[in-house]
């Protein structure tokens, strides 16, 4: 067996393979030996999952690309770095202000009419805060706009912001609620923050998260915040940036 290889967690084993192959720089599973060392598992609100683990190593007298790759990188890197350096000389456009109760009205408009296209029962509505829009779908029948793990959910939440920038003519920060899942996310988020607390109170072991966006980590960070012993902080890079749990004495951030 080669020497190269990698342990690669992700939510699905294909995942798992195609991020260990593109480490290891090998353009298909022909290439590697694969090892399925642990398979996923499902949570509760997308929470307390259990991610899939393979380990995947390089064929025997197979040679990667690695060395072209790289070449390859670096010219389009140098590529992207003229183009950066030229848009940097560009006049920036004047920031657009927009009235945030057309805003609103156009995206409780949009949400309404998607939802009736869709033939669904429900009712939209929202309310200002400050300039943010708060904007919730509800009826039963509307669960089926919020997909797993809440993927339906931030597709509509990108799509009706794009819809409102292109009719108002400026962005918006946008809080989109669906069937009250992010009300029943933030429950179960805060339920197995405090469980897991608890172990790592016992282990006086850190744990990563899965990684989350800004409102879900939030959520932990306030779930936690009050329970003495424990410290909270972030990790990683947007979109798979993490919530850490470590016992007191390391470092906090968001």
């Amino acid at each position: 067996m080669s020497d190269k290889w990698v342990e690669v967690e992700a939510k699905t084993i294909d995942d798992a393979i195609k991020a260990g192959l593109k480490e290891l720089n090998l353009e298909d599973a022909t290439q590697a030996n694969i090892s399925i060392l642990r398979e996923p598992e499902g949570g509760v609100f997308g929470v307390g999952g259990t991610k899939a683990l393979v380990r995947i190593s390089v064929r025997s007298g197979f040679k990667n690309n690695s060395s072209r790759q790289y070449k390859q990188r670096n010219r389009r890197d140098n590529r992207d770095n003229r183009k950066r350096e030229k848009r940097s000389f560009e006049p920036k456009k004047p920031k657009v202000e927009a009235d945030p109760k057309e805003q609103l009205k156009v995206s409780i408009d949009f949400l309404q009419g998607l939802i009736n296209s869709f033939g669904l029962e429900g009712k939209v509505d929202g309310e200002l805060e400050d300039k943010n829009l708060v904007v919730n779908v509800k009826g039963e029948q509307t669960e089926a706009l919020v997909g797993e793990k809440g993927m339906i959910i931030r597709s509509l939440h990108e799509l009706t912001r794009t819809v409102v920038q292109r009719k108002t003519g400026a962005g918006t920060r946008l809080r989109l609620d669906v069937a009250d899942y992010a009300l029943k996310r933030k429950e179960a988020l805060t339920i197995y923050a405090e469980r897991l607390t608890k172990q790592i109170l016992e282990d006086k072991q850190e744990v990563m998260l899965e990684p989350m966006n800004s409102v879900d980590r939030k959520t932990l960070h306030d779930a936690v915040a009050d329970i003495s012993g424990i410290k909270s902080y972030s990790e990683g890079r947007e979109p798979y940036r993490s919530v850490v749990f470590a016992p007191s004495g390391q470092q906090e951030e968001e």
